[in-house]
């Protein structure tokens, strides 16, 4: 018969183990969406079809781009391994039942002697602490509960290790953070600067076609060659293949927007705001805040202090450690005389480890110093990084001072064309031609603005400033002539 309390005992374990498989999906993502939404509200769903704004992108970007998410398990795995870490301080306690199946030493009755009467099946059971069922087998139940505990030096280093890898992996997180924005950053103002081109290059293509129509003409009349009809159709078809690459590239930056934001597709029309960094602070005041604030340099002297934690743990290797074992007997099958508990005490003390424990410390010394030399040349990189983009807008900011007299002089020229063709000393052909070099230059200056305002993204990112609302906090100019 089977015993209840063996009954309950087991359906008690079973279901502490199927509990402990249960896990809350949502508060596991939320610990990483902590870290990137950082208090900040989420974005509502996007429509393809809506107009589209630069912090609206970096904000669906921030919420639904699965590279981040990637990064964000990376960081919950690394926190999961710390608490793995921490248990190495605590008893681990674990129920083991075991059901013994075997056959009595001599069966079920031997003599003991020459005419001695055979032991009954019962007197050979209790003797093996068991009980006969039906066939002459022998059966054992018992129920242990057994708690084990160790203890190492090393522990100690490695959980350090492990903290600091912790706030390692968050610095990375919030670093492919920024990375990402700046990409979705570029990728938008260049599906608007090929927007503005197709619009630019469809005039000038107008404006292409109707040139060689006005040769094609003059040349029926003799008032022109073949030469220069040629040459225009030559001029057509040259803008026509700008056109084409220009609105492809357009539809291409809109399918990798959609694909950085997370969105099945960008349809709607984007802000071509761009932003104005006014009068910036000495470049050795960005390249301190780099230094101070950037993630990933953050991250690469966390790796160095989890190196020199490692190095704390090889070496530990060689200190003793020592372990304790507790057995606790809830249930024992007929062992009245039996104990109900155990405990065991070992202690280790490494003798002769054949060089394993040697090779680990030298290996942990030479992943410090690998750790350092990536720390040293990370903080010249970034420290160069800075200054670049420094440069990059400062030189934008001088060659927008160029193309502006550009476009004020094309302007002059093109109004000078509409009243000469007013006055009848021009041909509409002359306005149209003013018109597109007007455009053109427009043209330049638009791209060279909105170049200018990723420049200034790319610096507030080189100083680890770049989040989901840094668009909030630029100067914006509505629209850019």
């Amino acid at each position: 018969m089977r015993s209840p309390f063996r009954t309950g005992v087991l359906a008690g374990a079973l279901c502490a183990a199927l509990a402990g498989g249960c896990v809350n999906q949502d508060r596991e993502v939320e610990t990483y969406r902590k870290v990137l939404d950082d208090g900040r509200p989420r974005p509502a769903a996007f429509v393809p079809s809506a107009p589209l704004g630069l912090g609206e992108a970096m904000a669906l970007a921030n919420e639904n781009n699965e590279q981040l998410a990637s990064q964000g398990e990376d960081y919950l795995q690394v926190l999961i391994a710390k608490n793995r870490a921490f248990s190495q301080f605590l008893p681990t306690v674990s129920f083991q039942p075991n059901f013994t199946v075997e056959q009595p030493p001599g069966g079920l009755a031997a003599p003991a002697s020459p005419g001695a009467p055979a032991e009954s099946a019962a007197s050979v059971a209790a003797s093996q602490g068991g009980y006969v069922q039906g066939g002459g087998v022998l059966r054992r139940f018992e129920a242990p509960v057994v708690g084990n505990m160790d203890f190492s030096y090393r522990n100690i280093p490695a959980y350090k290790a492990a903290k600091i890898e912790a706030a390692r992996q968050r610095q990375l997180l919030i670093d492919a953070q920024e990375t990402v924005l700046l990409n979705v950053a570029q990728v938008y103002y260049q599906v608007v600067t090929s927007t503005r081109q197709v619009g630019v290059l469809g005039h000038s293509l107008s404006l292409q076609e109707a040139r060689v129509r006005d040769l094609r003409g003059q040349l029926s009349m003799k008032l022109a060659d073949a030469l220069g009809v040629a040459q225009a159709e030559a001029t057509e078809a040259g803008t026509r293949v700008q056109l084409e690459h220009a609105q492809n590239d357009t539809r291409n930056g809109r399918r990798t927007l959609a694909l950085l934001i997370g969105a099945p597709s960008v349809d709607g029309p984007l802000d071509a705001s761009a932003a104005d960094p006014g009068a910036l602070a000495a470049p050795q005041s960005f390249v301190d805040a780099a230094l101070k604030g950037r993630q990933d340099l953050l991250a690469a002297q966390a790796e160095v202090d989890s190196a020199r934690q490692g190095v704390k743990a090889a070496v530990a290797e060689y200190y003793p450690s020592v372990s304790l074992n507790l057995t606790g007997f809830l249930y024992r099958e007929n062992f009245a005389n039996a104990t109900k508990w155990d405990g065991i005490l070992l202690a280790n003390l490494p003798l002769y480890s054949a060089g394993q424990i040697r090779s680990d410390v030298r290996t942990a010394w030479s992943r410090l110093r690998q750790a350092a030399l990536a720390e040293s040349y990370l903080h010249r990189e970034v420290e160069q990084g800075v200054l670049t983009a420094y440069d990059n807008l400062g030189t934008s900011a001088a060659v927008l001072l160029e193309l502006r007299r550009e476009v004020d002089s094309a302007d002059l020229a093109y109004r000078q064309a509409v009243q000469m063709e007013k006055s009848g000393l021009a041909i509409p052909l002359d306005v149209l031609t003013a018109q597109d070099t007007l455009q053109n230059a427009q043209l330049d200056y638009a791209s060279e603005w909105y170049n200018r305002t990723v420049f200034y993204l790319d610096l507030i990112r080189s100083t680890g400033d770049l989040g989901p609302d840094a668009p909030s906090r630029l100067h914006w100019t509505a629209q850019v002539e």
